[in-house]
């Protein structure tokens, strides 16, 4: 079999490294026959070309999560051991197949990723807590690992997008505010792809400080990340709230649907098309809202055919409270309708009978005003046509009553 060399387009190439991965563990290539090289300042990234031919194959999440790993630790020989990893499994021999002194430098290369993964993210909170954002964040890491442009999207996320610097001995990692730059000594900064980097070692949400980000697009990045509860493994995605970061009228509802999980927009299914037409009848353009759900993944039970909501438990809340606190925190509506029992309990911090709480203005800890009405999907489960249109128009004068308490000049 012909040796085959691989030009990778920087020093933490993952997306590079994945596809030329893909391309010859598919045709069997071993590993020896594979050297691995990284790109020039002058020259470019030379992957194999895709192999109609090559065989597909799946590889568990936990070897190429560590074969990840390898890729941002500061051994030379890391892009080859990411590969032996799965090209051991794509062969079927055991993951453990290199002699003793090779797995006990990729378990200890782990260790090491680990570790100063742990440490970089606590120095980064530790610095945030003393910055006060007059100058551009800026620090210092001793490591000749690639573990500071695997964290690049936690610090860029927790800084809100604003511009940082890292200063390592072997080069500078820079985000502009609009661009990664990445800059070897005596070499002009290069562009830096964000997507091309391996994923952190360890899960980005639970190490950030969410309270601090101001950025409401930062919040909905790093919400899609978030596997803190049980629902996240299971649902197709985060549905984050969508709207005016300016908007002085927020909804929240209970949590996304089936259509809304699968497109990862909230209130876009039936329950959502009858949200929408109250809006219109109650006066209210839905541009001009922000529209959100108490807990951002679908909870659900799985039949043969379709997918049941289940109710969100006091776990998936919980979770799920930080994000709903950043979205008010920075969105800071004047008004702020509950649609359903579990937005109000999460919202008020009490347990809630919506016939007693309904269709009242009520003043919520923040200084805004509340209202709690029903979820759109109450509407569509009545049983008979003049009750849903008795309770139809009841939600759409519970909607104009909540507009009707904005400032007509903020609307």
């Amino acid at each position: 079999m012909p040796h085959v060399t691989v030009t990778l387009a920087h020093e933490a190439d993952f997306a590079g490294w994945r596809s030329a991965t893909r391309s010859l563990a598919g045709r069997h290539t071993p590993p020896a026959n594979i050297a691995w090289r990284i790109a020039t300042d002058t020259e470019s990234a030379a992957l194999p070309a895709p192999d109609p031919a090559a065989a597909r194959f799946t590889v568990p999440r936990a070897v190429m999560q560590l074969a990840a790993i390898m890729v941002q630790s500061a051994l030379p020989d890391r892009f080859a051991l990411a590969y032996t990893l799965v090209y051991d499994h794509v062969m079927g021999a055991p993951t453990d197949r290199p002699d003793e002194d090779e797995a006990a430098r990729m378990a200890g290369a782990k260790e090491d990723v680990l570790t100063r993964t742990r440490h970089l993210r606590d120095e980064i909170r530790h610095a945030l807590s003393r910055h006060d954002g007059t100058a551009p964040y800026q620090s210092h890491v001793d490591t000749t690992s690639h573990v500071p442009e695997s964290n690049a999207r936690f610090l860029t996320l927790q800084l809100s997008f604003a511009p940082w610097q890292l200063d390592m001995p072997d080069r500078t990692l820079r985000w502009t505010g609009k661009a990664m730059l990445h800059e070897a000594p005596g070499q002009v900064p290069q562009p830096l792809d964000p997507t091309s980097l391996p994923p952190p070692a360890l899960p980005m949400v639970p190490d950030l400080d969410i309270a601090r980000i101001t950025s409401l697009r930062a919040v909905a990045l790093a919400a899609k990340t978030c596997l803190i509860c049980p629902m996240a493994a299971h649902a197709t995605q985060t549905v984050f709230g969508e709207g005016r970061e300016t908007a002085r009228m927020m909804f929240v509802g209970e949590q996304p649907g089936d259509i809304e999980d699968r497109a990862g927009r909230p209130f876009v299914g039936p329950a959502g098309q009858l949200f929408d037409r109250a809006l219109h009848e109650a006066g209210i353009e839905r541009d001009d809202t922000y529209v959100t759900n108490t807990v951002k993944h679908f909870k659900f039970r799985r039949t043969p055919t379709r997918r049941i909501h289940e109710k969100a438990g006091p776990a998936e809340i919980a979770a799920c409270a930080p994000w709903l606190a950043a979205e008010r925190r920075i969105i800071r509506p004047a008004v702020v309708v509950m649609l359903g029992v579990t937005a109000a309990s999460a919202l008020l911090g009490r347990s809630v009978t919506i016939s007693r709480e309904r269709s009242r203005i009520i003043t919520l800890a923040d200084g805004s005003n509340g209202l709690v009405t029903v979820h759109p999907s109450y509407l569509l489960r009545l049983p008979d046509e003049t009750t849903r249109t008795r309770e139809y128009d009841r939600f759409v004068n519970d909607l104009r009553l909540a507009a009707g308490c904005l400032d007509p000049a903020m609307t």
